[in-house]
């Protein structure tokens, strides 16, 4: 979905007018890891600020998340493994459409876990927290779940996303009280 994580340096301005580069973070990231033991497709479906993201693109991504569970019907897999990066503006938003969306459609195949998540600084940069993060989330999307599971996986922290909050100073956690 793009967001700070797929940012790279600028090549048209100087500065920190980040744009976001020709590969996914996820590529790379996945690529530079070879003996993960896992089989992966990076799918993008689009390439914004998580403050740019609107209906339409997240309407896209629910009907890539329900195509991917579709193929996992006619195969020996129970349970599908998906990772969204995603910006961290408007994660927990776009997490909890997707999960409403996906609960709501009978018609879909609910044995899915999937994790959300991002960085705080570009895949790019030495000190930037996108390794941690997406291996955190491959690694709770391998947790056997029965039925949908949608989670928020930030810095350590793993949220349920009807159940996250991002507080003052940017953590992603569980919300702990109904007021």
């Amino acid at each position: 979905m793009g967001g700070t994580i797929d940012k790279d340096y600028p090549r048209l301005t100087s500065g920190f007018a980040f744009e976001f580069g020709e590969d996914a973070a996820a590529s790379r990231i996945l690529k530079a890891h070879p003996n993960l033991g896992i089989k992966y497709d990076v799918v993008c479906v689009c390439k914004k600020d998580s403050q740019e993201i609107d209906e339409k693109d997240r309407e896209k991504l629910l009907l890539e998340i329900i195509r991917i569970s579709d193929e996992t019907v006619n195969t020996d897999r129970s349970c599908k493994r998906i990772v969204v990066t995603h910006g961290t503006d408007t994660m927990i938003e776009t997490a909890r459409y997707i999960q409403e969306k996906i609960q709501s459609q009978p018609s879909i195949n609910k044995n899915i876990s999937i994790a959300f998540t991002g960085a705080t600084k570009p895949e790019r940069f030495v000190d930037s927290d996108a390794v941690f993060n997406l291996g955190s989330a491959i690694s709770i999307t391998a947790q056997p779940v029965n039925g949908l599971s949608v989670m928020i996986c930030m810095n350590g922290n793993v949220c349920s996303a009807e159940k996250c909050v991002r507080i003052e100073n940017g953590v992603f956690c569980h919300k702990l009280t109904d007021n």
